[in-house]
């Protein structure tokens, strides 16, 4: 039985070692815009970001981890003393 050869994945096999090497270490991306950019200038790859977010959010099943900001202005003390008296205690 005959078996058509399918399409070429876009990125290539030292790319996709690169990225998954670089997504474990946690030397973390911000946003998928970043992946895209590191790939084109360290692999030379000219991928959409759609492309990119199905191999790294489905594929490899990643998240992206950067911490949200918070304000300078913010009173430290109020926070903990928020923390040790919220009702969600776990």
């Amino acid at each position: 039985m005959k078996k058509a050869p399918g399409q070429v994945p876009h990125l290539t096999v030292e790319a996709l070692a690169g990225l998954k090497e670089r997504l474990e270490k946690g030397v973390a991306f911000k946003s998928y815009g970043e992946i895209v950019e590191w790939l084109k200038k360290e692999y030379n790859l000219q991928l959409t970001y759609a492309t990119v977010y199905a191999w790294v959010h489905n594929r490899f099943q990643a998240k992206l981890k950067v911490p949200r900001p918070q304000s300078a202005l913010q009173d430290v003390k109020a926070v903990e003393l928020f923390k040790k008296t919220s009702s969600q205690q776990s």
